[in-house]
């Protein structure tokens, strides 16, 4: 075997053995198990049916706010004959909850209007995200098209060289180098074909998005603020609106006509609260129960290293492999035309 030949057989087996070790070192098997259970778990919300029901679940929550704050709170005082700190009394001793609450929509509606934006912002890219490697595979393959490309080169090339060195053929090292050339076309080709770079380019721009959200202390805080929602519902359904409407001298129904003529966004989101806050309580429990898987996607390849750096992780060895390959192949020919007569009639001789 020519010393150009055992050089190339040498590093395209140093190739197939980083290749081979690439997702071992990065853990990248267990990484993309926490993607198939994150994208698995959160799917349904990216859908876009569940992404206009969401938007108008936050827009009727909002709306009622607002009409809450501007409107209806200030009419009831007088309604109540109260003046409006004994009313604020009144709301403290009576409906703590309610009051505290109604304290806080201020801050905690716009954290969720912010949360709502970015699924609708950031759809697209779940959906290229999701797709990786293709839309029929998981991606929980995609370490395995480096460790079986990685381990066949591996095992031909140093094959071949062990070969070489007992004097045996070379079909065994031109089949590595074959290899190496058919593994190299398909490295640089199928990333361009799967549109690689753009879903890549889409999980560094999820990561980014919604990492503040994904940690352990931003989803202790969209919990809280869940529970504080929550709580202030439970409160001004079971407690408050019939204390209020008895204050009022009015049964039920007559309060619920009063509410509906004077304050209808109140009376529409008060009617719709127990539809929508039990989805909005799923997608806190999906965020809760995701903060780890989330944490795995985001360091893919590594903790710093960008999802987009996987795109020249096969370029850069496919373009290698195409190179080495064409190298050794052709450095491998026999020597026939070219020789000389001299040398002709040298080995006659």
């Amino acid at each position: 075997m020519s010393l150009r030949r055992t050089v190339v057989l040498g590093v395209v087996a140093a190739i197939g053995a980083v290749l081979f070790l690439f997702p071992l070192v990065t853990g990248m098997m267990t990484k993309v198990q926490g993607v198939e259970h994150l994208t698995g778990d959160l799917r349904a919300s990216f859908e876009p049916q569940a992404l206009a029901q969401t938007r108008a679940d936050m827009d009727t929550v909002q709306t009622m706010s607002d009409q809450l704050q501007s409107q209806t709170l200030p009419a009831l005082p007088n309604a109540l004959a109260m003046s409006p700190d004994q009313f604020q009394d009144y709301m403290g001793q009576n409906f703590p909850d309610v009051a505290s609450g109604i304290d806080q929509l201020d801050t905690i509606l716009p954290k969720f209007e912010a949360l709502v934006t970015g699924l609708e912002t950031q759809a697209p890219n779940f959906r290229n995200a999701d797709q990786i490697p293709t839309n029929f595979l998981p991606s929980t393959v995609v370490p395995f098209l480096f460790l079986i490309p990685g381990a066949v080169l591996f095992l031909l090339a140093v094959g071949a060289l062990l070969r070489g060195r007992r004097g045996g053929r070379p079909g065994l090292s031109r089949a590595a180098l074959v290899a190496g050339v058919v593994v190299g076309l398909v490295f640089v080709i199928a990333p361009l074909v799967l549109s690689v770079p753009t879903k890549a380019k889409a999980v560094d721009d999820l990561t980014a998005a919604f990492g503040p959200v994904f940690t352990d202390q931003g989803v202790a805080a969209v919990r809280s603020d869940m529970t504080v929602i929550a709580t202030m519902s439970d409160s001004l359904q079971t407690q408050t609106v019939p204390a209020l409407a008895g204050a009022l001298k009015m049964d039920p129904g007559q309060f619920q006509d009063f509410m509906g003529q004077n304050f209808p966004d109140v009376a529409t989101g008060m009617a719709q609260l127990n539809t929508i806050l039990p989805r909005f309580e799923a997608l806190v429990a999906g965020m809760e129960a995701n903060v780890g898987n989330f944490q795995l996607a985001a360091n893919i390849p590594t903790a710093s290293q960008a999802a987009t750096t996987l795109t020249w992780w096969f370029i850069v060895p496919g373009v290698a492999l195409i190179l080495l390959g064409g190298i050794g192949i052709a450095g491998g020919q026999p020597r026939t035309a070219g020789v000389s007569a001299r040398e002709q009639t040298l080995e006659t001789v």
